[in-house]
């Protein structure tokens, strides 16, 4: 045997080594990110199924109904998407896990994105209650950079999605209230938990835009349009981030039709954490 034969064979048994545990780090995040899309899925289907199971509760019972029936529909496009973006984790980490060690493979970076982040979204197209149904998808970019530790998690112009939560023209609800509600899933691809903006309109032209937060956006909502004795915002129990300061609402109009223009991005808020892999 040639005597650099042996250190050959060692320093290729090496190299081999340190690409396959190379790869095992980008599996092992593929299989994390796969388990959390899961487990995303499992969390709406839990919301979906306490919405038909009616345990809301309101002092206006029709008002209940109808947002309760709009919260149904807004979770099962939500559950559809999840599972769609579930799957394709899921074929993402098998793919890693079957794939043949790289010669170079960089280290997967995992960011997690905290609660409250800012996420700026330039809509594709105006919403309005006069041509958006609860349940129906909506889209958009995202208007600015978001940074953590800085480090680049998602660019401007990232693709984003969302559903609409709620839409009801002013009037409509037996209260004499309306009401258009959209709700941020997804970025780049990426399913998230985000507040849901939401647009309470009377038909005399009384506009009030607000951010309800997380699962208990339909609580809040219900507060807030059952009430009879006008509490308005104490209805929300915490729930809302804030008031949608700037928003173009059309105030002091008697248009029955609710809009959320795109001429302003909308601001909505992460409801909780995201852990997203990065590669160099």
């Amino acid at each position: 045997m040639r005597p650099w034969l042996p250190n050959l064979i060692l320093a290729s048994t090496l190299a081999l080594t340190v690409a396959c545990n190379r790869k095992s780090e980008a599996a092992i995040q593929a299989e994390e990110a796969a388990k959390s899309a899961e487990a995303k899925v499992a969390q709406l289907e839990q919301q979906l199924a306490e919405a038909k199971s009616g345990k809301a509760g309101g002092e206006d019972a029709d008002t209940v109904q109808h947002l309760t029936k709009s919260q149904v529909k807004a979770l099962e496009r939500q559950v559809t998407d999840a599972k769609k973006r579930a799957l394709v984790k899921k074929q993402e980490a098998l793919t890693l896990a079957q794939a043949p060690a790289p010669q170079e493979a960089s280290k997967p970076v995992v960011v997690e994105v905290p609660v409250g982040t800012k996420l700026e979204i330039s809509l594709a197209r105006e919403l309005s209650t006069e041509k958006d149904q609860a349940g129906d998808a909506w889209e958009g970019t995202l208007a600015s950079d978001v940074v953590q530790d800085g480090k680049l998690v998602w660019s401007a112009g990232s693709s984003a999605r969302g559903v609409i939560t709620q839409s009801a023209a002013a009037g409509r609800l037996s209260n004499g209230q309306g009401a258009l509600g959209i709700r941020l899933t997804e970025i780049a691809g990426v399913g998230i938990d985000a507040d849901t903006h939401v647009v309470v309109a009377t038909a005399k032209g009384e506009r009030n835009a607000k951010y309800i937060g997380g699962g208990a956006a339909l609580g809040a909502l219900i507060g807030i349009l059952s009430d009879k004795k006008n509490k308005n915002d104490h209805a929300l129990g915490g729930a809302a981030l804030g008031a949608a300061a700037g928003t173009a609402l059309a105030a002091g109009t008697a248009d029955t039709v609710i809009r959320i223009p795109a001429t302003k991005p909308v601001a909505f808020s992460l409801t909780a954490p995201e852990r997203v892999t990065l590669r160099k």
